[in-house]
């Protein structure tokens, strides 16, 4: 008699957590290391592997593919076999596809360090390591797409229908950024579609990734339906529809033509509904439940996550007005920005979401629960209080002072008290992070077992999907 597979492989999960925990640890390290140069610019010894802007580029690639990249593979891992009622379509393939998103992503790192990078922007890994990512990103992809559509559900529940959005957009764009600025539109057009790509990487792949998994992981927590199944579909028509046409706002005052410069800025607005629709729509689903935010570190990082998904929204719009532009263009603003959308943002959806489903693919209850609020409040201390408020007053500081025609030199006196303070939220952010995987880890070796059988858990999250999702 065949042994029928369990709805979730459990070890696939606990091993793309691993290899997330690594993206995240080895680009911060580097990251850390950066601060350290903005304040003490000789740090680095006059090696070329440990250029700012070689180390930056590793940062970003690291985290983008590394972390956020292979945290979305292991929490797909978890709900796409939940909500499509039944196991991964092949599980070899899935394995496959992250062990080539892996290797395609460290072959790239280290090629960056040692100088082999393309010019595009958040695709500056080499031709060999891209080959190996799009071997992953097409198994991985293949996986997901063909278990949601192998499922006998009668209808898509909205996450699902952002995980297509997100994989399948994605896949055109990287195509789109490795070729054609590269090979057929060089120069100023070439520039006006990286902008169109680093849009789409965030807005196309983070985004609805990210936000589908809170669609999902939101409701769950709170053993709750989500507030509207039609508000939830209108600000994912929004965002498939909008957010592609916006990413000219990448390149305002630059060689582009002026008239598509102008264009992104109402293109961009139109956005802000996206913004409405959907953090009201979770705001709604928190209504009545607030009570139980301090009582669970996981539901805490998503909600945290939620206010930052809000802040940063409702910032992008502002800071397209041409007004703003002519203050924080190419300052500090941009980069505090930045981390406030894929660190305050989505980096605290997966957390919040590794934390919930932990203990359903290891057998064990969270190893000191304790720990898991420690590293809470030292990444809100450590990203809000030491690196987004200074970062983003540096960017003040430097775009008033470069508008006063004050010599260049002058905005980075000023800047470099806020500078130090980064460096002080970096070490904040490593130990957060740092006592995260030891937590995971820690639950694995030593954590209490889980009383219930098997049988009977499935049982009981039957039972929650069948209330909280019904028939989808």
């Amino acid at each position: 008699m065949s042994q029928v597979r369990p709805m979730v492989n459990g070890k696939l999960v606990r091993w793309s957590v691993y290899l997330s925990l690594l993206g995240i640890l080895v680009p911060l390290l580097m990251a850390l290391f950066m601060a350290h140069l903005l304040v003490w610019p000789d740090l680095n010894f006059g090696i070329s592997w440990l250029n700012f802007g070689r180390l930056r580029v590793f940062h970003t690639n690291g985290v983008i593919y590394g972390w956020l990249g292979i945290s979305f593979l292991a929490i797909l891992n978890y709900i796409i076999p939940k909500l499509s009622n039944r196991p991964l379509i092949s599980e070899k393939m899935a394995w496959a596809g992250l062990g080539f998103w892996t290797l395609g992503v460290a072959a790239g790192l280290v090629g960056i360090l040692a100088g082999h990078m393309e010019g595009i922007e958040y695709a500056e890994m080499p031709w060999y390591a891209d080959l190996l990512f799009v071997i992953g990103y097409v198994l991985a992809s293949t996986t997901y797409l063909g278990t949601i559509f192998a499922s006998r559900e009668k209808h898509l529940y909205v996450s699902q229908w952002y995980f297509i959005l997100g994989l399948t957009f994605t896949a055109l764009n990287f195509i789109m950024a490795n070729t054609i600025p590269m090979y057929v539109a060089p120069g100023a057009a070439g520039a006006a579609i990286t902008g169109l790509w680093i849009h789409n990487a965030v807005g196309l792949f983070i985004t609805p990734l990210g936000v589908g998994i809170v669609y999902y992981m939101l409701p769950v927590m709170l053993r709750k339906p989500i507030y509207s199944h039609l508000l939830s579909l209108v600000g994912f028509w929004t965002l498939a529809f909008f957010y592609p046409l916006g990413g000219a706002h990448h390149y305002f005052f630059s060689p582009i033509p002026w008239w598509v410069q102008i264009l992104a800025v109402p293109l961009t607005a139109v956005l802000f509904v996206v913004v409405v629709t959907v953090v009201y729509n979770w705001l709604m689903t928190l209504k009545g439940d607030w009570h139980q935010v301090p009582k669970n570190p996981a539901l805490a990082f998503v909600v945290t996550g939620i206010i930052a998904y809000m802040a940063t929204c409702t910032q992008g719009p502002f800071q397209t007005l041409l007004t703003v532009q002519k203050v924080i263009h190419f300052t500090d603003w941009v980069v505090a920005h930045a981390h406030l959308a894929l660190l305050g943002a989505f980096s605290f959806f997966n957390i919040g979401s590794i934390l919930y489903l932990w203990p359903k693919v290891t057998g064990r209850k969270l190893y000191k629960p304790s720990l898991a609020w420690t590293s809470f409040v030292l990444l809100v201390l450590g990203f809000y209080v030491f690196y987004f408020l200074p970062i983003t007053a540096a960017g003040l500081v430097e775009g008033y002072i470069w508008r006063s025609l004050a010599p260049f030199a002058e905005s980075v006196i000023h800047a470099k008290p806020f500078w130090f303070t980064r460096v002080i939220g970096g070490y904040l952010i490593y130990a957060a992070l740092l006592i995260f995987a030891y937590q995971l880890v820690m639950t694995v070796r030593k954590g209490e077992w889980i009383e219930e059988g098997a049988v009977e858990a499935a049982t009981k999250e039957s039972v929650l999907h069948a209330r909280v999702f019904g028939s989808h």
